[in-house]
């Protein structure tokens, strides 16, 4: 039987006792380690230490345990520890997550909250840590096991791992039974185990699940873009006529996306069907897929542009084409959690023999009027004053 590759993630220096405990709990479990301080971690050379760290996230972890102490660490590229970078690599992957925080830390986090602008210097070494704490209880909705010492953390480990292998057991049963061999490939899986348990209103958990799932496949690139980790320019403008046509031409592309996404919601409608009858969880998926595939047309549409190489004398024109679509893109990330939001609350409501509130699937995709506004006027500016000057310069020939 192939061993578990357990990666620990962790700031290292002020837990490094901590994590040699938990390094030698899961050798002793009959696990493989994964910690960046010991010899077994694997090392590609032409790496650099984060490179590596990531990379071994993405291709060789089956877990992760994530410990945040009371340090953030080192800022890397993305505008994030390496860390908080290596639970959102364990979150797209899809994999479990078990999540330990210092309890200080978590009752300074109330404090924070309260008065952001405080100074938490004597509790934490930078604030970006209870971001980063904030994060994960909310937004990614993850299960939080506090801790004071290493020896809570190995009693909580020993009795989750003992529930996950029992979870593993039942899922590949019933994988081998009754699921459909092309989710087996393509879900992750919680969509699997909602498949598996099937209950009340599991067609919608799984709805937004998939969504979800789909969705934080390209924070990474979306990361990009917050960060201006931009690619190399693809175009390089040098007069008025080809920023004209290279405008123009962005212009009319982003609305064929944004048109391409208006026409995916109908689908929605179509596969998840009234109560009483079957949806087409196929179709769902496929919904889901294309959603985040249109969304990282997007992504790639604004970091093509503002990679573009203009002139500074025209470099706010990109700028405003870029701000066209921000909005559009924050309301397409937020859509997937906002759908979960209301299918949790339409749950309560079952739960409590409520009246249910139906689905609201009207997802604003409208253009940055003012944005774009400010964009065909400096367009309009730059061809005008292109056209005087060369009309002038015909003048004088003469």
């Amino acid at each position: 039987m192939n061993k578990l590759n357990i990666f620990v993630s962790s700031s290292c220096y002020d837990l490094s006792q901590l994590r040699t405990n938990i390094y030698d709990f899961i050798t002793d479990s009959g696990h493989n380690p994964i910690l960046s301080e010991f010899n077994s971690f694997p090392v590609s050379p032409e790496l650099n230490a984060v490179e590596n760290c990531i990379k071994n996230v993405k291709e060789n972890a089956d877990i992760l345990v994530l410990i945040v102490g009371n340090r953030y660490g080192s800022v890397i590229e993305n505008g994030k520890s390496i860390t908080n970078t290596e639970f959102l690599t364990a979150k797209q992957k899809g994999i479990p997550v078990f999540c330990f925080i210092d309890k200080s830390a978590l009752n300074a986090l109330n404090f924070w909250k309260d008065n952001k602008d405080a100074d938490f210097s004597r509790f934490v070494d930078n604030t970006k840590i209870f971001e980063f704490i904030d994060d994960i209880r909310t937004k990614r909705n993850i299960w939080v096991f506090p801790f004071e010492q290493s020896k809570e953390i190995i009693e909580t480990l020993k009795i989750q791992m003992s529930y996950l292998f029992k979870d593993s057991l039942k899922l590949k049963s019933i994988l081998d039974k009754n699921i459909d061999d092309f989710f087996k490939l393509n879900l992750s899986e919680k969509c699997l185990k909602i498949l598996i348990e099937r209950n009340d209103l599991y067609e919608t958990e799984f709805f937004y699940q998939t969504f979800i799932d789909e969705i934080e496949k390209k924070e990474f690139l979306k990361n990009d873009i917050e960060y201006s980790i931009l690619v190399e320019p693809k175009h390089f403008i040098k007069d008025a006529i080809e920023l004209a046509n290279w405008g123009s031409n962005r212009l009319q592309s982003v609305m064929v996306i944004v048109e391409n996404l208006k026409n995916l919601f109908p689908l929605i409608y179509k596969f998840i069907n009234e109560e009483g009858k079957p949806s087409d969880i196929k179709g769902l998926y496929y919904t889901s897929l294309k959603y985040s595939q249109i969304f990282e047309q997007l992504l790639n549409w604004m970091i093509e542009v503002k990679s573009t190489h203009i002139t500074e004398e025209y470099s706010d024109l990109k700028i405003h084409l870029a701000e066209m679509v921000s909005d559009v893109m924050t309301d397409i990330w937020n859509f997937p959690f906002e759908i979960r939001t209301q299918i949790l609350k339409i749950k309560q409501q079952y739960i409590n023999g409520e009246t249910i509130e139906p689905l609201n699937f009207n997802l604003k995709l409208d253009i940055n009027s003012e944005a774009q506004l400010k964009f065909h006027e400096k367009l309009t500016n730059i061809i005008n004053t292109f056209k005087n000057t060369e009309i002038a310069l015909n003048n004088q020939s003469y």
